[in-house]
C-alpha cells in the first residue's frame, strides 16, 4: 500500500468528519444568504468554509493531542518510565496528531466547496437547489464509503448521510424564511 493510502486510511475518521462538517455548515450558510447576489453568497460560503476548516484543524489538533497524551500516559505507566517525550513513539504520535488535524481541516474546506460551486455557474435562484442536490449526493457518497470501510450497510449509511444533509437544508430554509418574514 502506498504511503498516501496509509495516511488516508489512518485519517479516514478525520476526513469524514471534516468533509461532512464543511458541506453541511456551508450549505446552511448559502441557504441563509438566499436572496443575496451570487458574489455575496460565494464570499460568505468560501469564508465560512475556510473558517470551518481552520476551526476543525485546531479543534482536531487539541482533541487528538489530548487523546495521544492519555495513551502515552498509559504506556508510560506500563513501561515504568518517567518520561516519553524524546522517544520515537512519542515523536511518531505527535506527527500523526498533526496529520489527522490537517486532514480534518482540509477535508472541511474541500467539502465546503460543494455547496458553493453552483453559484459560479448558475443564477442564485437555481444554484441553491443545485447546491442542496449536490450536497445530498456528496453526503450519500461519504456515508456509502464510510459504510464500505466499516463493513456496514453501504446504502443505509449513504441514505442516512443524505437525509442529514436534507435535514440541514430544511432547517436552514426555515430559519432563513423565518428571519426574512420577521424582519420585513
Amino acid at each position: 500500500m502506498s504511503r498516501y493510502l496509509e495516511i488516508i486510511e489512518a485519517t479516514l475518521g478525520n476526513i469524514t468528519r471534516g468533509a461532512i462538517d464543511g458541506i453541511l455548515t456551508t450549505l446552511g450558510i448559502v441557504i441563509g444568504a438566499y436572496g443575496a447576489e451570487s458574489t455575496i453568497i460565494i464570499a460568505a460560503g468560501i469564508s465560512g468554509g475556510v473558517a470551518s476548516g481552520l476551526s476543525n484543524t485546531f479543534a482536531a489538533l487539541s482533541a487528538e493531542r489530548t487523546e495521544m497524551e492519555v495513551g502515552m500516559k498509559e504506556i508510560r505507566k506500563s513501561m515504568l518510565r518517567e518520561e516519553m517525550e524524546n522517544t520515537t513513539l512519542h515523536k511518531t504520535k505527535k506527527k500523526q496528531v498533526r496529520i489527522k488535524a490537517l486532514m480534518d481541516g482540509l477535508s472541511s474546506v474541500l467539502g465546503a466547496s460543494v455547496p458553493v460551486a453552483p453559484y459560479f455557474f448558475f443564477p442564485a435562484e437555481q444554484a441553491v437547489f443545485i447546491a442542496v442536490t449536490l450536497t445530498a449526493i456528496f453526503a450519500f457518497a461519504i456515508g456509502f464509503l464510510s459504510g464500505k470501510v466499516s463493513e456496514k450497510h453501504l446504502i443505509r449509511m449513504g441514505i442516512k448521510m443524505a437525509l442529514i444533509a436534507l435535514t440541514v437544508a430544511v432547517v436552514a430554509t426555515l430559519i432563513q424564511q423565518g428571519i426574512h418574514i420577521t424582519l420585513r
